[in-house]
């Protein structure tokens, strides 16, 4: 992998914009290769909500060419003993602390390595910030063509986060809700596809499946989204705090015939 003017790191993070914490990190990568393009999926994932990351990082990753580096730091953990991780997996590459944050991207054959060599640590000692002074010097050293290997040891066993399939039976689809966005619509991990939905079931509220927002101007409904995801929306509205919504909260995709 050599180092390139096109190469790519995405960043995806819990950190906001409030703090220094964003930029600190892309100073640091900049300075080790000032040739990287550096493009932000979001750094508006809710502190500490692991899950949500890992919903984000798989919805996304795929919309950049391969060979991009993307660094995701959501760290609950940071200065434990949790191992920080360089993945290869599906042609792209993975950094984050291995907490479960890259259990939708990891698919087989990948590469896994422990990153423990501190020739490309900014600073060994870092028990608040290792997204800096670990992640973020890991990923730019990588952008350069420094091999995997260079980093520490193979892992063959990460945490994963249990992500449970919908159940499909004859006549529903049964799965919940995994991912609330910014204006508050409910994004379940029910994926029709080819079976034809002809409602949907939340509670004892029934919702019609529409084709687009503003459908449906006047109550709840659903949709199949762009990613292929059966959504609970109200246009204009906030679906999660009207209709009381939460994340692994039942939700059934009834079918039509």
């Amino acid at each position: 992998m050599a180092a390139s003017k096109n190469r790519i790191i995405t960043l995806l993070t819990d950190f906001g914009y409030d703090d220094p914490f964003v930029g600190q990190m892309k100073g640091v990568i900049l300075k080790i290769n000032p040739n990287v393009k550096i493009i932000d999926i979001t750094h508006g994932i809710k502190p500490q909500t692991v899950e949500d990351a890992a919903f984000v990082l798989w919805q996304s990753f795929k919309y950049f060419p391969k060979g991009t580096i993307h660094l995701s730091i959501v760290d609950p953990g940071v200065g434990s003993q949790r191992k920080a991780l360089i993945v290869k997996s599906q042609g792209h590459y993975f950094i984050a602390p291995d907490n479960g944050l890259l259990s939708y991207v990891i698919k087989e054959p990948f590469v896994c390595i422990s990153i423990e060599n501190p020739k490309y640590f900014l600073q060994k000692e870092s028990p608040t910030f290792q997204g800096r002074d670990v992640f973020a010097p890991a990923a730019a050293w990588l952008s350069t063509g420094v091999s995997i290997s260079e980093f520490g040891k193979p892992l063959k066993e990460i945490f994963l986060l249990e992500y449970l399939n919908p159940v499909n039976l004859n006549d529903k689809i049964v799965g919940k809700i995994v991912y609330i966005d910014r204006f508050g619509n409910a994004i379940t991990n029910i994926k029709p596809e080819e079976r034809k939905i002809k409602e949907i079931r939340v509670g004892e509220t029934i919702l019609p499946i529409v084709n687009f927002y503003s459908q449906s101007p006047n109550k709840p409904a659903a949709l199949i989204n762009s990613d292929g995801f059966i959504e609970i929306f109200i246009y204009m509205g906030n679906a999660v705090k009207t209709m009381g919504l939460e994340k692994k909260q039942i939700v059934e995709a009834l079918l039509d015939g």
